[in-house]
């Protein structure tokens, strides 16, 4: 045992005296600053946090001396058009509006993202835009590793990390990021805790056997804030209510030009898809969702649990339920069973929701959408009515 003791322990001991003596060396010759502080509060939409601070630590806080709303979604907030309400409601209202998100960014992304500030979630506005298409095929296996770290950088894992009152909303942390682990490549300290976290829950001799390890990353942890450059956020801020404005917006106008012009560019083809998308994307063919049961849907496994923060860190959210088009999608009726437990969801916890998805070919907008799944220019002005009436944004 002295023989161990001397091999392993002192060398141990030895290397953590080094970087904690040394800190201040290793901190300017090792530890570069990378990050991009992109400081530009006049931006409407982040693609993601991915490397930029600035847009991290402005995360559901007030832009500039605006009210801010975020918006967080997929790939339907990377087509910038004027209708979108990162454009429309900013250019129109004194209130603000940010989207955040590409494609990818699903229910566990937008989940862990939320999770890191939860201090913040109070009262926050906030629209989520949900994509059927999560809720199927492989979508339904849930955010990939590569999207969540784009959106949850080290920083904000080490603040769930550090939580330690919201023991329900981490365990689940841990256990999703578990199970994504094999796929990291080359994960960081953040990343090791919380799967340890995890994987030392399944039994007392798992529990035992990780205690050392997880020791072993917490007192690395202490050491890298040591020599690493100190970060100062705001937790928090104090929110007044969204003021009233004496705006006046002729909804029935936008409505009737926004859809003559999607119906005169999508003449070409009975689906009511854009003519230049069509040609080169559809030629007549047509397709088909795959629906993945409740059980084996990650997807609805991890929309559960953000209702469940969102619901107890009491946020200001409504929703949003995008359409697909059911003439292009053959059998789109068999993905209504999931759509409905999403709504369930969503309305038995007394949110506003908009849902936008219809299966009857009869019924459906041909105009909604540009082409099978991202919205027009009239989809997102009824989307724009709703947001500006559920925050009332005008007397």
């Amino acid at each position: 045992m002295k023989k161990l003791g001397f091999i392993y322990l002192i060398p141990f001991l030895f290397a953590i005296a080094f970087l904690y003596f040394f800190n201040t060396y290793l901190n300017s010759e090792l530890f570069h600053n990378n990050v991009n502080n992109n400081s530009d509060s006049s931006i409407n939409y982040i693609e993601n946090f991915q490397a930029n601070q600035f847009y991290e630590d402005k995360f559901l806080l007030n832009f500039d001396s605006s009210k801010t709303i975020f918006m967080l979604g997929s790939s339907e907030l990377s087509n910038s058009t004027e209708a979108i309400p990162y454009n429309f409601i900013s250019k129109n209202f004194n209130t603000k509006v940010v989207g955040v998100g590409h494609a990818g960014n699903q229910c566990f992304s937008i989940y862990s993202q939320l999770l890191a500030n939860e201090s913040r979630l109070k009262d926050a506005p906030i629209v989520i835009i949900l994509s059927p298409g999560w809720f199927e095929s492989k979508s339904a296996k849930g955010t990939s590793s590569a999207i969540f770290l784009e959106y949850n950088s080290e920083w904000f894992l080490k603040t769930i990390n550090k939580n330690k009152k919201d023991t329900e909303f981490t365990a689940y942390e841990n256990k999703r990021v578990s199970r994504l682990y094999n796929e990291f490549n080359s994960p960081n300290l953040e990343i090791k805790l919380m799967n340890f976290k995890h994987r030392s829950n399944s039994s007392f001799i798992h529990k035992t056997v990780f205690y050392p390890v997880i020791l072993a990353d917490n007192i690395l942890q202490n050491l890298k804030e040591k020599i690493t450059s100190k970060r100062t956020v705001i937790n928090s801020e104090i929110r007044e209510p969204i003021k009233l404005e004496n705006v006046q917006i002729n909804w029935d106008s936008l409505f009737t030009s926004s859809k003559e012009e999607i119906i005169k560019n999508s003449n070409n083809n009975r689906f009511g898809i854009n003519n230049e998308y069509y040609n080169v994307y559809i030629h007549g063919k047509t397709g088909k969702v795959e629906p993945v049961s409740e059980y084996f849907n990650q997807e609805i496994e991890d929309f559960k649990m953000l209702i469940k923060l969102l619901k107890k860190k009491k946020a200001n959210v409504c929703f949003v339920m995008s359409p697909l088009n059911p003439i292009y999608c053959k059998n789109l009726n068999d993905l209504k069973p999931t759509i409905n437990i999403i709504e369930t969801e969503i309305l038995s916890n007394g949110y506003n929701y908009l849902n936008l998805f219809e299966t009857d070919t009869l019924k459906y907008d041909k105009a909604v959408l540009f082409d099978i799944m991202h919205m027009s220019e009239y989809g997102w002005y009824k989307i724009d009515k709703f947001i500006v009436e559920n925050f009332k944004l005008t007397k």
